[in-house]
């Protein structure tokens, strides 16, 4: 498990920091909008003045009726006050052991055990533990298999993409635009995270509730049928009356597909859309007109023979209303550029005509694609996403049976894929 490596070497540098909480502050924080998963609390600064923020913490709670154990992230600390420093939690997720008892008979090393006791003694607020017994402490909670969950949402939290370097980044972006499009953002929480053990997926950075975050077997992912064996996560939202189900899928790692597409499939509003992600490229110091330039390789007509047959075969039911019954476009982003920053979306048709146009041509077969040289005639991601939103454009998509065609259809061609589906929530 390369996550957990990551997370014990991490610690070393960050160690643990342990907070304890009253059962009434508990209680209060428990009730709190997003619960015991992530919240704000004031410690005096000689408690935490040795937090490197981020950093990993335990929390230590009482409800009233039984201990509780939790494993999570010390995102920053800040002044507040001349005496106090504000600590914000986040990614607060269940582990096992649920008491300190438990914790001090899983800490089996008799200088590691000495050390953990000392340390926590007197019920203390706060306790800084040290590099190499946090470490050693995340290696004894990961002999839990249950705990790897929690323990891997941690530690995918530490390396959130921030720039279009590769598909990593895409599809971490490719989630929260599909939140986005449900009316989410980065930070609202799944009610169900499952994740594919020793599989990469943006969705372990998603935002969770405590109690959320579970690894499976490689093999597959418990609860979505779809495509099986290539799926990689999947996270459930609600919000009101309706749901949001993403999961993430890909044939081989991450780093070594061709690309990523996001497929946004609205049950509520019977449409489906589909966004493909392009790399667009500075042209070079010798051009004698500087821009931004993609670059087709050998697999675009493929792809696009591939959109047009299911365009084809998907039209709009004759009761619905389509501004534009495209189902597929695409979204032009800059190497190295924010991701948030947006980019350039277009549909396939209109993607075609500026590939037949000279005017848009580039060096080495590229084609000039930025703000300049569009000028103006683009979307960007915010009229896009309220065109989903409302149903007026995509294709008739009555069911899911259709998204497996086109999903197998991308995973073929080397692809990774994010996959969204809206639908009411099940009673």
């Amino acid at each position: 498990m390369s996550w957990l490596q990551t997370l014990k070497d991490y610690a070393e540098q960050h160690p643990i920091i342990v907070l304890r909480f009253t059962s009434d502050k508990w209680e209060t924080l428990a009730n709190s909008r997003r619960g015991v998963g992530e919240f704000t609390v004031a410690l005096p600064h000689t408690l935490v003045s040795g937090v490197k923020a981020p950093a990993p913490c335990l929390l230590l709670g009482n409800d009233g009726k039984a201990e509780q154990v939790l494993f999570g992230l010390v995102s920053s600390r800040s002044p507040i006050t001349t005496l106090d420093s504000r600590i914000k939690v986040t990614r607060s997720v269940v582990v096992a052991p649920s008491s300190m008892a438990g914790l001090l008979a899983l800490i089996c090393d008799a200088p590691h055990a000495k050390n953990f006791s000392s340390r926590v003694k007197d019920e203390k607020t706060a306790s800084l533990l040290s590099p190499k017994l946090s470490s050693y402490l995340i290696q004894r909670l990961a002999t839990i298999s249950s705990n790897n969950g929690s323990l891997r949402a941690v530690a995918e939290k530490l390396s959130v993409p921030k720039r279009f370097k590769g598909n990593s980044a895409m599809q971490e972006d490719a989630v929260q635009t599909a939140l986005a499009a449900f009316g989410l953002g980065s930070s609202d929480q799944a009610t169900s995270v499952e994740l594919a053990e020793g599989r990469s997926t943006a969705l372990g950075r998603v935002a969770i509730m405590e109690d959320s975050v579970v690894e499976h077997d490689a093999r597959s992912v418990p609860g979505y049928s779809l495509i099986q064996s290539d799926v990689t996560g999947r996270a459930l939202f609600k919000k009101g009356e309706d749901q949001l189900e993403v999961f993430t899928a890909n044939r081989r790692e991450l780093e070594h597909c061709f690309g990523v597409d996001l497929i946004y499939v609205n049950l509520t509003k019977q449409n489906v859309v589909m966004l493909q992600y392009k790399m667009l490229e500075p042209s070079s110091k010798s051009d004698d007109q500087p821009d931004w330039v993609y670059r087709p390789d050998g697999q675009l007509d493929a792809e696009i023979a591939r959109m047009n047959a299911f365009a084809a075969a998907h039209p709009p039911g004759p009761k619905e209303y389509r501004l534009n019954p495209q189902v597929f476009y695409m979204k032009f982003v800059k190497r190295d550029a924010s991701i948030g920053d947006g980019g350039i979306i277009t549909p396939l048709d209109h993607f075609e005509k500026l590939r037949a146009d000279p005017s848009f041509k580039g060096p080495k077969k590229g084609l000039r694609l930025s703000f300049k040289s569009l000028s103006g005639r683009y979307l960007r991601q915010t009229p896009f996403l309220d065109l989903v939103k409302c149903g007026y454009i995509g294709a008739h998509a009555q069911t899911t049976a259709d998204l497996q065609v086109l999903i197998e259809a991308i995973l073929d061609g080397n692809k990774a894929v994010v996959a969204a589906v809206q639908q009411k929530v099940s009673e």
